[in-house]
């Protein structure tokens, strides 16, 4: 049984302070399968999906805004909009590949200097 596995750790904002989740969830999917990653938090206004530097899905204004996604992922990311007010807001992606390995963050901004973020890992390989 083969997989890859690529940590890369992600930090976009700089908060005053942090709210930490705890320990990050691996998820493991097939290649061309669709990989669900979770994230749940109270009231989020804003969601923004990132692995590495690259905007994986953004989120505001209660609409998905798509224009600086990376390539990578274009037409493959979709949030759950009808789960959203139960504080749902894990991100779909579709068709994956070995490419999309690696550790992703959900990141919502709470107050004017917090932001609460969650880490998710993403293994790809072949799993029967």
């Amino acid at each position: 049984m083969k997989f890859l596995l690529f940590t890369l750790l992600c930090s976009v904002f700089v908060p005053v302070s942090v709210d930490a989740p705890g320990e990050p969830v691996t998820i493991r999917v097939t290649v061309n399968k669709d990989a669900i990653l979770p994230c749940t938090v109270k009231n989020p206004q804003r969601v923004e999906w990132k692995r590495n530097d690259q905007l994986v899905h953004l989120f505001q204004s209660k609409e998905d805004y798509l224009i600086n996604q990376d390539k990578h992922f274009k037409h493959r990311t979709s949030l759950f909009h009808e789960e959203m007010i139960r504080g749902n807001v894990s991100l779909k992606l579709t068709n994956v590949t070995e490419l999309d390995a690696g550790s992703y963050t959900c990141s919502v901004p709470k107050l004017e200097s917090q932001v609460w973020r969650d880490f998710i890992n993403l293994t790809v390989g072949e799993y029967s």
